[in-house]
Order: C-alpha cells, then sequence, then structure tokens
C-alpha cells in the first residue's frame, strides 16, 4: 500500500512537471482563404480560419477517389483505359490506350503525381462511368458526415457544382488516414510504378512537405486550378497521434503547413509524441491529451472556431473524471503499437518537374465563385443550379 501511494505521488509530480514545462505555441496566420486542423482521432477541430466556407477542392478531390477505389475490392483487377481517360488534361500519369497496369499500381502513380487521366480510369474501372462514380463520392461523403461537399468528377478539375470545404476535407482526409494502404501510397515520395507487361515507370511526388524535413511529415495530396489556386492537405504523425491540415488558395501552403501542424502538437503532452505509452516496473501512467492551461489558452484566444469550443468542453470533461489511470501492474495494459510509413528513398523533388498539379486552363471556367456558406437544410441535397461560382 506504501509503495502504491509512492507511485501515485511520483505519478502526479511527472504530470505537474509536463504541464509546468508544456508551452502552447502562438496562434498560427495563414494567408489561405480557408483552412482547418483537426486531430485524426477524434475529428476534433484544433484550430481554423473560415474552415466551412465553400471552396473549390482541386485535386484534393483524389483523396476520396482513393477511398474508393480502395474499397472497392478491384485493387488487382486490369484499369479500365478509355480515350475520355487519356484525353483528360492537363494533368497526366501518360496513360495510354492499350496500356496493361492494374488499378492498385494507377491508384499509388495518381495520387504521387496526380494524374487526372488516372483518375478517370480509375473511376470507370470501380464504377463504370464518371457520374455513377460521382455519386458513390458523394454517398460517401455523406456517410462520412462532410455534408458541405460535393463531387462531379473524380479529379477535380473546376465544375459548378463541385466543392468542398476545408473542415470536410480534413473529415475525408482523416478517415482516409485510418487505412494502412493508404497512409503508404501517399507517403511516398517516389514510386516505380509497375505495369503487367514488366516495365516500370518512375514516378516523383507533387508534395514538397514530404520532403521538408518536418518531423512526422506522411501525406496527404496537393492541388491546384486557376480558380482554386494552391491548395494542401498535410498530415503529420507522432508517436500514436496523427494531425491534419488542410489549406485552400494559399499561396504559402509550404510555410504554413509546418507551423499550423507544429501548433497543434504543442497541444498535446509530450509523452503522446512518443513511440510508446510511458511504462515503469509499477505503473502505467495515461496522461491526459491537452492540459487545463492549453484548454483555457484556446477558449480565450481562438475566437474563430464554433466547433473548437465544443470539442475542448468534452476534453475538459475527461480531464476531470480521469486526470491520472495508474495500475498496479505494467503487464495490465499493452502498449500500442505504431505504424511506421515506407517513405521510400529517392532523388530529390525538382520543382520544375512538369505538370506537377492540375493547371486549370479552359478559358470558360470562372475564377470567382460563391463563398456563401451552407445553413439551412434545403440548400444541402437539391438542385446544384443555386450554387453559381
Amino acid at each position: 500500500m506504501y509503495l502504491k501511494k509512492i507511485a501515485i505521488i511520483f505519478s502526479l509530480c511527472l504530470l505537474i512537471c509536463n504541464i509546468a514545462l508544456a508551452k502552447t505555441l502562438p496562434n498560427p496566420d495563414t494567408s489561405a482563404v480557408s483552412a482547418c486542423l483537426i486531430d485524426a482521432d477524434d475529428n476534433g477541430v484544433l484550430y481554423g480560419k473560415d474552415e466551412d466556407k465553400i471552396m473549390h477542392p482541386a485535386s484534393t478531390t483524389k483523396i476520396m477517389t482513393a477511398i474508393l477505389a480502395l474499397e472497392s475490392g478491384k485493387l488487382d483487377e486490369p484499369l479500365v483505359i478509355t480515350p475520355e481517360a487519356v484525353n483528360t488534361e492537363p494533368s497526366s500519369l501518360g496513360l495510354r490506350l492499350g496500356d496493361k497496369i492494374t488499378l492498385r499500381e494507377a491508384l499509388t502513380g495518381m495520387m504521387i503525381v496526380s494524374g487526372n487521366d488516372a483518375a478517370v480510369a480509375v473511376a470507370q474501372t470501380v464504377a463504370g462511368s464518371v457520374p455513377a462514380f460521382a455519386k458513390m463520392m458523394n454517398d460517401k461523403a455523406k456517410e462520412l458526415g462532410a455534408v458541405n461537399t460535393h463531387f462531379l468528377n473524380p479529379h477535380g478539375l473546376t465544375a459548378q457544382g463541385h466543392y468542398s470545404t476545408a473542415h470536410d476535407m480534413a473529415i475525408i482526409a482523416s478517415y482516409a488516414m485510418k487505412k494502412p494502404e493508404f497512409r503508404e501510397i501517399v507517403s511516398k515520395k517516389a514510386y516505380n510504378m509497375k505495369y503487367m507487361d514488366g516495365h516500370t515507370e518512375y514516378v516523383t511526388t507533387t508534395n514538397r512537405f514530404l520532403k521538408s524535413g518536418f518531423e512526422g511529415a506522411n501525406g496527404i495530396k496537393t492541388g491546384f486550378t486557376n480558380a482554386a489556386g494552391d491548395c494542401l492537405v498535410a498530415s503529420a504523425t507522432r508517436g500514436q497521434k496523427t494531425l491534419i491540415a488542410v489549406f485552400y488558395n494559399d499561396d504559402y501552403r509550404w510555410d504554413d503547413a509546418p507551423t499550423w501542424l507544429e501548433f497543434g502538437f504543442s497541444f498535446y503532452d509530450p509523452s503522446e509524441l512518443q513511440d510508446k505509452t510511458v511504462v515503469s516496473k509499477q505503473n502505467v501512467i495515461k496522461l491526459n491529451k491537452i492540459t487545463e492551461q492549453r484548454i483555457k489558452h484556446s477558449r480565450e484566444t481562438n475566437k474563430n472556431l464554433a466547433a473548437l469550443d465544443a470539442a475542448i468542453v468534452n476534453k475538459a470533461k475527461s480531464l476531470n473524471n480521469k486526470t491520472i489511470d495508474v495500475v498496479d501492474t505494467a503487464q495490465q495494459t499493452k502498449a500500442k503499437d505504431v505504424d511506421v510509413d515506407n517513405n521510400i528513398n529517392n532523388d530529390e523533388y525538382k520543382e520544375n518537374n512538369s505538370s506537377e498539379e492540375n493547371v486549370e486552363v479552359v478559358s470558360d471556367v470562372t475564377a470567382d465563385m460563391n463563398t456563401t456558406e451552407i445553413t439551412t437544410p434545403e440548400e444541402l441535397n437539391p438542385s446544384l443550379e443555386k450554387y453559381v461560382y
């Protein structure tokens, strides 16, 4: 009993020291028109800027395309390559009529180089047609709770009625990152894409964030059109914690991503960002996700998020109910293993590499859009004609 009391006192001291040493970083700024930072465990919003504003998602659309392909059960089937797919412009994986490649390999190439031709081929392979695939995309978005999202195509080229929000895309990306194969694909800096006839094609990522040196960087997807501007969905994992940041129409996405993600990680106790739970001979200490000081800081300084307060109230309740859980023996709890993403070694990324992303070149596409937020249920589902960009 005496030893148990000592263990509890030691645990309390450790927690107090961690709280004292913890430093919440200043709220980050961004040039993005819309941005959102979430905890991928529970989709709790940590920070944002007009994160529910309707935006052009550009090639971040392909996150949903990849989800449906991975869930199709057709990954090892030959890709259906049609003239429609081959002639999709402007960003291209270089598919040709008659190429023999599996859906799995084409999907990997699509996510790495943002190939629009591959996106159309993936959609036609999975659903038979682009419209049928778009319906699947919208059904999945609704299932995931991305209620301010509507897709018309699998690649993200600008179209009236094709839209999402930074918050919705973060939710979609969070779901995708729970799939080990998706995590592996989007963490690749380069890849030798294998064709069924034995030849390979080397592709390199459009995502400079992966090569930035940011600790834990492991995804996810870039995007660009004239209407959407520069877009990025970035993720990083430290220990057992994965955060996702979405930036829409952001000229400084490569600078903002590490700043926002570092800010997000500052919310958590350092023990959570390690590979294993802290274990001693006598107990296992489960430290809280957010300290009281950080909860207070977030409420006082972050006036921009409607969703943040509700998320923090839940975390506060958890904090009040269970500050430290001390278990008599370490054998009662197994430390969770952390998936290690396989980033393959490759040559350095070259910014002048051709066709980095979707470059919108169609002259009749309107660059400006109505960014009014959807506020009534009647506006969520009916005809798309009422959305005039």
